[in-house]
């Protein structure tokens, strides 16, 4: 993950209040952590479409060793932050 883009992106271009620019940062972390996985990798593979499914509330029972909340909306604050990392890799396509 481009760590320091990210921040700098969500902070000037999404306007992100410090507190939502650290916990999307987190959040990100924590899908790549949780599933051994480099968001980059996944973004030129599919877009992350695979790491968004694989937080969806009917498949995240397939690995109970995985960290990563069981409520719909636990799941989804982690999948709005893989898909603002989308939009920042995007934005950078067209920048």
């Amino acid at each position: 993950m481009q760590e320091t883009a990210f921040r700098d992106w969500l902070e000037t271009i999404d306007n992100r209040p410090l507190p939502q620019l650290r916990d999307n940062l987190a959040r990100t972390r924590r899908v790549e952590d949780n599933f051994e996985a480099n968001l980059d990798i996944e973004y030129e593979s599919n877009r992350c479409e695979n790491i968004i499914k694989m937080l969806d509330i009917s498949n995240i029972g397939f690995n109970k060793s995985i960290n990563l909340p069981t409520d719909k909306n636990g799941l989804a604050s982690l999948k709005t932050a893989v898909r603002k990392y989308v939009k920042f890799r995007d934005w950078q396509k067209t920048s």
